[in-house]
């Protein structure tokens, strides 16, 4: 490989031009779905909710009742309690509820499941399960040791707990909207993807195609490793000048927990986004140090068990393409903060450059 990722350095077009950008559709910031089926922490979470739904309906209804509302006239009770009731020849269903102030059976506290559907019926179980489920993390993050990122993970479980606590009360077949904690993504205006995106266009769009192959080869590669990268905990970041940032990186943080990781084990609450996607110019800067130091140690663990044509990628070429990248991110001035380049021009670049190099 030749040019920037082997050793001359590339001149910069200083020009800042900013364009207007399109917003993308909430399909495009989320994880593709097949990370599903290769996550430990999303299958083991995914099996116990499972499990907890084919225990038989007369469990189920009695879980689902502990958590609805009487619907008895002027009832004020917002969730049953059936513990020391026996049950009876009919079932659970004609159980009382000892809440003081109710005393009605437990039908009266699911009435709602009479003729809801099955997706309806599955994202009610979702919401308990979770309810049950935080209720339990919290439990376990009481007794741990206090830290930085303890105190963030239960200020996050407990805002995330009401909402859903105030969702299966008065809306228990929808999707709970957590939009309403921290906000809705995107965070930042032109993300990571985007930037990166600039940053191979604006550096190795030339002739060669061999370089500009590989730079989009390892723009990819880190994109991937980005959305799968957890983040440093604020107190471990390396120091950085808060004057140089709008937002600090704790708010970016909390955010960044809640999109990007709480969906492996709270399924309730919405799909689970791309870093890259949501997050941008700061993130970018708060990050990349840290996200470059562990990204290329992990590739020289892993380079073990590669050939030697990936050894050449993602030990040579990746180091030389991380450094350039970190010289132009703390440029405020460089032009990978204003090109509105796309993906598709990046690969009809190298499509045009293909065709002339075989009609050579």
């Amino acid at each position: 490989m030749g040019g920037a990722l082997c050793s001359r350095t590339m001149s910069c077009n200083n020009s800042r031009v900013e364009y207007h950008r399109q917003s993308q559709s909430t399909d495009q910031l989320l994880m593709p779905n097949k990370w599903k089926a290769n996550d430990v922490l999303y299958i083991r979470v995914k099996s116990k909710r499972e499990k907890m739904q084919e225990r038989g309906i007369e469990s189920t209804q009695r879980t689902v009742a502990m958590f609805s509302p009487c619907t008895f006239r002027n009832c004020k009770c917002k969730g049953g309690t059936f513990r020391g009731v026996k049950r009876d020849h009919f079932g659970w269903k004609n159980s009382i509820c000892v809440r003081s102030g109710c005393n009605h059976p437990l039908s009266d506290h699911i009435q709602h499941l009479k003729n809801v559907s099955m997706m309806e019926f599955t994202v009610l179980m979702k919401l308990i399960f979770d309810i049950i489920n935080i209720k339990e993390t919290l439990k376990n993050i009481s007794i741990k040791p206090k830290s930085k990122r303890n105190i963030l993970l239960k200020d996050i479980f407990e805002s995330v707990y009401n909402v859903l606590n105030k969702s299966v009360l008065l809306h228990p077949f929808t999707t709970p909207n957590i939009d309403t904690i921290y906000g809705s993504p995107p965070f930042e205006r032109t993300n990571i993807d985007q930037v990166l995106i600039n940053f191979c266009m604006h550096f190795f769009y030339d002739d060669n195609i061999l370089e500009l192959k590989n730079a989009y080869i390892l723009t990819k590669f880190v994109l991937k490793y980005f959305d799968t990268w957890m983040w440093t905990i604020p107190k471990e970041l390396l120091k950085c000048n808060s004057q140089e940032y709008s937002k600090s990186y704790n708010y970016y943080y909390r955010r960044f927990l809640m999109y990007c990781c709480l969906p492996r084990c709270i399924h309730s609450i919405s799909l689970r986004y791309r870093a890259s996607k949501i997050f941008g110019h700061e993130v970018l800067k708060y990050t990349l140090k840290e996200f470059k130091s562990q990204l290329l140690s992990w590739c020289h663990v892993q380079s073990l068990m590669w050939t030697e044509h990936t050894k050449l990628f993602c030990l040579d070429y990746l180091t030389i393409y991380m450094d350039l990248l970190e010289k132009e991110v703390f440029n405020d001035k460089s032009p990978i903060w204003y090109m509105d380049l796309t993906l598709s021009e990046l690969k009809d670049k190298i499509s045009f450059l293909e065709c002339i190099k075989i009609r050579k």
